[in-house]
């Protein structure tokens, strides 16, 4: 179940064009945690209210462009994306730009839980996992 997962979360990427569609990735009472320092980053508890702050995020973020660096699938039920992030500001043009790490946490091939992560460290934790490097919290290889 493990691989199957993380083409899930590989797939999910791959549609970030389509909030409507991405909407079909979570379970109803999912629950959605992004980075808080993005502007206008808010919980967000079921599938509505994730489909609407990823809306959001898409008409004000033109061009914005996940790029999947690496998958790990941890445990049966959990994967840790990074990623990077590329978009610029609809009508700011401010530019954003950086590494993203994501937690998600599958029932049934649908996202439960989701976190996002500035640094490995604080995503490996959020999976209760130990250590600063993929390496150190059994994840290299």
């Amino acid at each position: 179940m493990s691989q199957v997962n993380a083409e899930v979360v590989r797939r999910y990427f791959e549609e970030q064009g389509d909030a409507t569609g991405l909407a079909g990735f979570w379970e109803a009472d999912g629950d959605y945690y992004p980075v808080r320092k993005f502007p206008e980053a808010k919980p967000c508890h079921g599938r509505e209210e994730i489909a609407g702050f990823l809306a959001e995020f898409a008409t004000a973020w033109e061009g914005h462009r996940w790029t999947v660096k690496d998958l790990r699938s941890v445990g049966d039920d959990r994967v840790l994306a990074h990623t990077h992030l590329e978009a610029a500001g609809r009508l700011s043009g401010m530019a954003m730009e950086g590494d993203v790490f994501h937690c998600f946490w599958l029932r049934h091939g649908r996202f439960i839980r989701a976190e996002d992560h500035l640094t490995l460290k604080g995503a490996l934790h959020a999976l209760g996992l130990s250590g600063e490097t993929l390496k150190a919290a059994g994840l290299s290889g």
